[in-house]
């Protein structure tokens, strides 16, 4: 998927207009902004359901890993026209901002034009703000190893078994692991945010010298922290299939359970090789076919103490 071509001042992907198509993003690897464009634009079967209507944040590196990178969430006058936008509130910005809305792959790969690499996005449809979409936990471990996310990942998903809830994992691209559970139009956040606490608070009590909801890392003691926070209006998560600021450009990887291992490298999966992982099975091609409904933990028994 790397080109090989000198673009000069701009390319065009999809009719899209990519400024600085040669800009070295990956020093090592040799990947270019444009590189990065081409691989959305070949994955877009694959990454644009899970933007489509959702709120977008950008996370931009404009000189890739040679400089620094930021979130922008409020895009009122960098896209171009015809890219929309929704004005919603932002806690975290205290004043209403306008997010990108997903989708289309003229809005992808606008965000990649203005830098932006990893594509992070809200866990509900733009009009239907208080109905998410899907359950997700980030598993994120103090040490840096992804074979302790992978414990912390067996836990979970044994936990899910018990409660007869089908979960997909994936890599987030990094060290970690992410677990989504589809949902069904029925809890709201702040319910769907409960049922995460409470699942994360079994982890704890199952394997306390593994797992932590410490949200402090200084208390977090080399533990994997189960991040149940993601599950809320504002709140956002990678997207299956994006691209990460991480040494090798790897790619957020949805997974079968099996390949869950302690030995997996996350890494393998990069903009270099994914495309002969795409042209194997999709872990996740039952996803949104198989929308669940959260059981009420008050009423069973295992979680009483939660």
């Amino acid at each position: 998927m790397t080109g090989k071509r000198r673009f000069g001042e701009a390319a065009s992907v999809e009719r899209v207009k990519i400024t600085h198509p040669d800009k070295i993003w990956w020093p090592e690897e040799k990947i270019t902004k444009l590189d990065v464009a081409q691989y959305y634009a070949a994955v877009a079967q694959h990454i644009l359901p899970w933007l489509k209507k959702h709120p977008l944040t950008a996370e931009r590196c404009p000189d890739g890993m040679a400089g620094e990178c930021f979130f922008q969430k409020n895009f009122s006058e960098d896209l171009p026209s015809g890219v929309p936008t929704r004005a919603l509130p932002a806690e975290s910005a205290g004043e209403v901002v306008h997010y990108a809305i997903g989708g289309s792959i003229r809005t992808l790969l606008a965000l990649v034009n203005l830098g932006c690499i990893a594509v992070h996005v809200m866990n509900c449809h733009v009009d239907t703000l208080d109905d998410p979409a899907w359950l997700a936990f980030d598993l994120d471990p103090s040490s840096g190893k992804f074979s302790d996310a992978a414990k912390a990942g067996a836990v979970l998903h044994g936990i899910l078994n018990e409660l007869r809830i089908p979960s997909y994992p994936k890599t987030s691209g990094g060290k970690g692991l992410h677990v989504f559970v589809p949902l069904k139009h029925s809890p709201n956040q702040e319910q769907v945010r409960e049922f995460a606490r409470r699942i994360s608070q079994e982890m704890v009590d199952r394997s306390p010298e593994l797992i932590t909801v410490q949200m402090s890392k200084s208390k977090r003691h080399g533990r994997v922290f189960s991040d149940w926070l993601r599950n809320a209006f504002g709140q956002t998560i990678v997207a299956p299939y994006s691209v990460r600021r991480r040494q090798k450009a790897p790619i957020s990887t949805p997974l079968h359970w099996e390949e869950v291992d302690r030995s997996l490298e996350p890494s393998s999966f990069n903009l270099l090789t994914i495309e002969h992982r795409l042209k194997g099975k999709d872990p996740w091609a039952d996803f949104w076919r198989n929308p669940q409904v959260l059981p009420n933990l008050k009423l069973t028994s295992p979680f009483l103490s939660c």
